[in-house]
């Protein structure tokens, strides 16, 4: 556990996200507005975000996209300790939820490559909503790293894919330019 991180806030959002099913959301809702505000909140939910229990991964990558996509900024530390940690993120959702985030990070190189490896496999992973977000994630790593990723490449082999949302994802891609 990071040292930045308070233990009792940390024992007591965990026991608000072991209660999340996986599915109704209105959960994750409530504990964003209680928890939002709390000081060390986002390296909280990094630390959960690893949780071995799925259902509480989930719930804190949903919550970390969720302030992201309000305008939150993760500090480069935090970034760097998540993608250090990938690799512990096991429940399909909680990566799905790390690939739609992305688009708000910055990182060095050496994390895009770190990040890169982590996404691969999620390329062909069983779940089209994975497979698009980890192509997201991808083209999005290559336009600050194109030497690192050809979006074109991702992109094309997106608009290949037997799954009309992956196809969607990709024709969105090309279309942003991203």
């Amino acid at each position: 556990m990071s040292k930045h991180v308070d233990p009792v806030f940390l024992s007591k959002l965990r026991r608000r996200l072991a209660d999340f099913d996986g599915k109704a959301i209105s959960i994750l809702g409530e504990t964003e507005a209680e928890f939002v505000n709390t000081q060390g909140y986002l390296a909280i939910l990094l630390e959960l975000a690893i949780d071995a229990e799925s259902n509480i991964a989930s719930g804190a990558t949903w919550l970390i996209k969720s302030a992201l996509e309000k305008g939150a900024k993760l500090p480069a530390r935090l970034i760097e300790n998540l993608i250090d940690n990938l690799d512990r993120i096991s429940a399909w959702d909680a990566q799905l939820h790390i690939c739609q985030s992305v688009q708000y990070f910055d990182i060095a190189e050496s994390e895009a490559e770190n990040l890169i490896a982590w996404a691969k496999p999620l390329l062909d992973h069983d779940r089209p909503f994975l497979r698009a977000w980890s192509m997201d994630a991808h083209c999005r790593i290559g336009v600050n790293y194109p030497h690192l990723v050809s979006a074109s490449d991702i992109v094309d082999r997106g608009l290949a894919d037997e799954a009309a949302s992956v196809r969607a994802r990709a024709r969105n891609l090309r279309q942003s330019g991203v």
